[in-house]
Formats: structure tokens, C-alpha cells, sequence
């Protein structure tokens, strides 16, 4: 067995040690180490494994093992709520931890100058495709959750609440752009329809203002509910709204304008009772 293959050897067996090492170089340069579960130093552990066998010929390690290697900690970061920079950053140190080891053995080996240019071809690449799938993975696995979250928020800013059996109310608050419009269009309908709703109330009262564009859209929303059968009451329009409306040249025909939802709830029957605090 030759020089390299011992060293390879050597690196499985302190793979551990080296993974705890990381930390330390955080710590000299008065970095923060962050997060330092098991599972992390398991996963540093496992890279280090990685390179000791490729060294070892233990087995081929292929290139796309590495990669594999920083999908999955790439994922982990975003696990650990690790910033990006703060992950990239903390990538280096593993360059640092396994070049301080490999000056050590080749001391130790007394290695030539050309087998430690071999030992870097080999090495240095492998840690660039690695830390190359890391940012990849981390980016894609963060828009993903992002994008969850901005589903689950959006779902919650259209919600069309039944009121009884036919009656259903959908509460606007904050700005409507036109994103949010087709939104609004595309899950009133929905709703409508998963409810058998006879009547929507479509309350305006939170929402501060309203473009061209948007009221444009908002009355298409009700037109499409209109072709389903669904009655539209508007409550909580304000002035600057109204203007907007009548400079489109939108018509009213047809549609139930309420100046507020409170009344016109009472108007459908839901009063409180003074004594039980119940709704008759």
C-alpha cells in the first residue's frame, strides 16, 4: 500500500475528529459555529469518509456521490435556517480542515512535490463539485419552502367563509394587485361551487385601494359568479372605488350594493341575542 492509500486510510479513521475540527477554525477566526447537532457532524463525517476512500481505493467513489453528498446538506442548511452566505462561508473550512491533515501526513510520509500536486488533482475537484451541488441544492430546496408558504398565505388572504347552507361572505383586506385579483377569481369560483353558494358577500371595507386594472378584474369575478348563478352582494365600497368603477364605464345593473356588511347581514336574519350572545 502506498503513501496516498495510507493517507486515505488514516482520513477514515479520523473522520470524526475532523468533522469537530471544523468548529475550531470557526471559533479562531471569531465566527460564529452556529448550529452543531449530530446530525451535522455525521454529515461532515460522511464527506470525510468520502475522500478517504477515494484515496484508500477502498472503492470507486464516484463524483456523483460528492454531488449526492451536497444536495443533502445543502437541504440540511435550509433545515437549520443556516443564511446562505453563512453556509457557503462555512464550506471553506472544510478545504482548510483537510489540507491542514493532509500537511501534516505529508510530513509525516515525506511526500514529493509531485504526489502532493496528485493528491490535490484528486481532492480539490471533488470538494468544488461539492460545494457546487451544496449551492444548488440550497437554493432550490429554500424557493421550495418559500413557495409553500406563499401558497399557504395566499389561501388564506381569498377565504370564503359559509355563512349557511347558500350563504358564503369573502372578507378582502390589504391591497389587491393583479395577481391577487386572478386569485381571488379563481378561488371564489371554486368555493362557490365546492358550496353550492346562492349568495356571496364580497366585502370591500379592508382594502385601501384599488386600481383600474384590479376593479377591471374584480367585476369580471362577478360577472363569472353571475354565469353560475351565484348573487353578488358588494359591501364596504368606498368613494375613490366607486369613481374608478364609473370611469370604466362597469354597470351596476344587477348587482346588490350594501353600504355596510353588518347591516345587511342583519337584513338576512344573523342578529346577536343580548342574553345567550348567540347568533339567531
Amino acid at each position: 500500500m502506498d503513501a496516498i492509500q495510507l493517507i486515505g486510510e488514516k482520513l477514515i479513521l479520523e473522520k470524526n475528529f475532523l468533522a469537530k475540527r471544523i468548529d475550531d477554525f470557526i471559533r479562531e477566526e471569531g465566527r460564529s459555529a452556529g448550529p452543531v447537532t449530530d446530525e451535522i457532524i455525521e454529515a461532515r463525517a460522511e464527506l470525510f469518509q468520502y475522500f478517504g476512500e477515494v484515496l484508500s481505493d477502498k472503492e470507486n467513489v464516484s463524483a456523483a456521490r460528492f454531488q449526492g453528498w451536497g444536495k443533502k446538506t445543502g437541504e440540511l442548511a435550509v433545515k437549520y435556517d443556516i443564511p446562505l452566505d453563512q453556509a457557503l462561508e462555512s464550506t471553506r473550512y472544510y478545504r482548510v480542515v483537510i489540507w491542514e491533515f493532509f500537511k501534516g501526513q505529508v510530513d509525516e510520509f515525506n511526500l514529493s512535490g509531485s504526489a502532493v500536486i496528485d493528491l490535490a488533482a484528486v481532492v480539490d475537484p471533488l470538494l468544488d463539485e461539492t460545494v457546487q451541488a451544496f449551492s444548488v441544492a440550497y437554493v432550490a430546496y429554500n424557493n421550495r419552502i418559500l413557495s409553500l408558504a406563499r401558497d399557504a398565505i395566499e389561501e388564506l388572504s381569498v377565504p370564503v367563509v359559509r355563512l349557511t347552507k347558500n350563504l358564503a361572505i369573502l372578507p378582502l383586506v390589504g391591497t389587491i394587485d393583479t395577481y391577487r385579483s386572478k386569485l381571488i377569481m379563481d378561488t371564489a369560483l371554486e368555493k362557490c361551487m365546492e358550496y353550492q353558494v346562492e349568495r356571496l358577500f364580497i366585502d370591500l371595507s379592508g382594502v385601501p385601494v384599488i386600481d383600474t386594472m384590479v376593479a377591471h378584474n374584480l367585476f369580471q369575478v362577478i360577472n363569472s359568479l353571475k354565469l353560475l348563478g351565484v348573487e353578488v352582494t358588494l359591501s364596504g365600497m368606498r368613494p375613490e372605488l366607486a369613481q374608478t368603477v364609473v370611469s370604466l364605464g362597469i354597470s351596476f345593473d344587477g348587482l346588490s350594493i350594501a353600504g355596510s356588511l353588518h347591516n345587511e347581514l342583519e337584513e338576512y336574519g344573523f342578529t346577536q341575542h343580548p342574553e345567550r350572545r348567540t347568533f339567531a
